[in-house]
């Protein structure tokens, strides 16, 4: 990965926020479906030489940054836009590993078919309250004003695939745990039950607040196989979420750690890896993703340049 110099601290935690994406997803991708994950294969695949490949999540990821990089702040999400934005990014790269449920939204999407509708007949009319609205969103951390503007936002991008209420709070939950993370300061030990506190003020249903609470109650003790026991690890928003945001709060300053810990959980591996990297990432900045994670990510350049054309959206950090 090539940089033009030391980036600013505001540049270096949205580089981290988007790379910490990028690397989490492409290490969980060769585990994605695996009962749980032992540390030596992880550890074979952190020293493999080939390039470092990441899916969906990623790629979509990165359709949102730059459909918020071409809009002025503060930032709207179109949705008509964004909409056939992500549907041709599957149709240029169906490859990527996109579910069931995403493929059948965006052909209809590319037919004509209005998003909201074809949102809304998926999964036979109920709507997706999978995790693919929260995988993609961090980068409305980096154009959000608040922690109720982030949901707004995350929720907007998020109902163009998933009209459930429950992918959309996984996405409002994800975008107010990667701007918290992002404003926090890390020369300070990160105060964990405050900032459960905030993301539980931010999705305000009981559900959502009583898996913050199992949070809460498995930080810094459940190993990852009996936090997946708890949580759940598969692929929908209530349990993937939630365990993400454990991961990285067992390891807030240390992002690779974090990967980890939502690697060895087993399930959806790459999702909740991308979703927990990004949170410390964030928090941390990129300096602290191990450099040979870096260089063997494709498309790093690019990553880079969306990420440092976005900080220049975000006040500095306090």
């Amino acid at each position: 990965m090539t940089t033009s110099g030391a980036p600013s601290q505001t540049a270096a935690k949205a580089r981290g926020l988007l790379f910490g994406v990028a690397v989490g997803d492409a290490l969980g991708a060769a585990f994605e479906g695996a009962h749980s994950v032992d540390g030596e294969r992880l550890a074979q695949q952190e020293r493999a030489a080939t390039q470092l490949r990441y899916t969906d999540d990623t790629a979509l990821t990165l359709v949102l940054a730059r459909h918020l990089v071409d809009r002025q702040h503060p930032v709207p999400v179109d949705e008509d836009a964004l909409a056939l934005e992500l549907a041709r990014e599957w149709q240029r790269e169906p490859w990527r590993g996109y579910g069931m449920g995403s493929r059948e939204i965006f052909e209809r999407v590319l037919r004509g078919t209005p998003w909201r509708k074809a949102s809304e007949d998926c999964f036979g009319g109920e709507g997706s309250y999978g995790n693919g609205g929260a995988m993609r969103v961090a980068p409305i951390a980096l154009v959000g004003t608040s922690p109720a503007h982030v949901t707004e936002l995350a929720a907007r991008s998020a109902v163009i695939t998933h009209s459930h209420l429950h992918g959309q709070r996984g996405a409002m939950l994800q975008a107010c745990a990667a701007f918290l993370a992002l404003n926090s300061d890390g020369g300070k030990p990160l105060d964990k039950a405050a900032f459960l506190s905030q993301l539980s003020r931010a999705v305000e249903h009981t559900d959502w607040r009583s898996h913050l609470d199992q949070v809460h109650a498995l930080v810094d003790t459940a190993s990852p196989a009996f936090a997946a026991e708890r949580l759940g690890n598969d692929a929908a928003a209530p349990t993937s979420v939630p365990l993400a945001v454990l991961a990285f709060l067992q390891h807030p300053d240390q992002p690779a750690e974090a990967i980890r810990y939502a690697i060895r959980a087993g399930g959806d591996t790459d999702t909740i890896a991308s979703m927990a990297g990004a949170l410390a990432a964030a928090r941390t900045g990129v300096q602290e993703l191990p450099t040979a994670w870096l260089d063997r990510l494709e498309n790093a350049e690019h990553v880079g340049e969306l990420a440092d054309t976005l900080a220049t959206r975000m006040a500095p950090s306090q």
